[in-house]
């Protein structure tokens, strides 16, 4: 089972999660490559091969963003963008168009359109940059991913055994699980274990937060990083960067693949 999402497929077009993203491209390497990607951003999804399926699906539940090939087997991006824009209950949803590799007419096309643009093979941090841009107000630029790194704070080593670690990293900073968080604003020295290397840096508080309290439901710490060597930046993004893609590779050919993409809701949950 892949760690970073919970995937529920159901035929009731009705029950899609409410701030879904639509995802159609008729190449099922691309759809399952990219739906992956936009599930481990924390994304509900759902897919569909076909313009004419994503429309049906746009008159039972509006998406927060649509994400579309420039080709589709029944009509281009483009019509569909025409479609939905005709649309008074999808006229101003975001679109994203998947393009090919300088492709200026088509980008330009999608400028036109008031559509952003990504080119194929899509990368996970141009995607995650692109969806956040999109969707959020205050869009983050930097992904970020769960996970439980053994964690030391001011030279003294957190109880890993007893769920104390980084549980969310990203470039610029993470969220330390601990009972004893410390105050905001206040400065501490940090070394992160990451596979066999140990990385070094100095952090700035932003928030503490109890049991049950915020955005996590854990007790611990929101860390942004103020000093960090060139070295060590580069190594928390290529773990990142392999995290997210963890499985599968652009291109869509996932590594174990355990079962078809087809025409139907896919949901994530935390």
């Amino acid at each position: 089972m892949d760690p970073y999402m919970t995937t529920k497929s159901r035929s009731n077009a009705s029950l899609f999660a409410d701030n879904h993203v639509l995802l159609v491209d008729g190449d099922d390497n691309d759809l399952f490559y990219i739906s992956i990607l936009l599930q481990r951003f924390e994304c509900a999804v759902f897919t569909s091969k076909t313009a004419g399926v994503a429309l049906e699906s746009t008159a039972v539940a509006r998406p927060i963003l649509v994400i579309t090939a420039q080709n589709l087997p029944d009509m281009s991006g483009f019509e569909l963008i025409q479609r939905l824009r005709q649309d008074p209950g999808t006229a101003d949803v975001p679109v994203i168009v998947l393009t090919h590799a300088d492709d200026f007419i088509a980008e330009k096309s999608c400028l036109d359109a008031g559509a952003a643009y990504l080119a194929k093979p899509v990368q996970a941090e141009e995607l995650y940059r692109t969806v956040q841009s999109a969707v959020e107000s205050t869009p983050r630029a930097y992904i970020r991913v769960p996970t439980s790194l053994p964690v030391a704070i001011d030279g003294i080593q957190l109880a890993h055994e007893r769920g104390e670690c980084v549980s969310l990293l990203s470039e610029q900073g993470m969220y330390v699980r601990t009972l004893m968080p410390q105050q905001p604003r206040t400065l501490h020295s940090v070394q992160i274990r990451i596979r066999d290397r140990i990385i070094s840096l100095d952090v700035m508080v932003l928030y503490r937060q109890a049991f049950r309290d915020g955005l996590f439901k854990e007790p611990g710490m929101g860390l942004k990083f103020i000093r960090i060597s060139p070295e060590g930046q580069e190594f928390i993004r290529q773990y990142i960067r392999e995290e997210v893609t963890k499985g599968i590779v652009p291109g869509g050919q996932k590594e174990s693949r355990e079962k078809d993409h087809r025409d139907s809701p896919h949901l994530t949950t935390d």
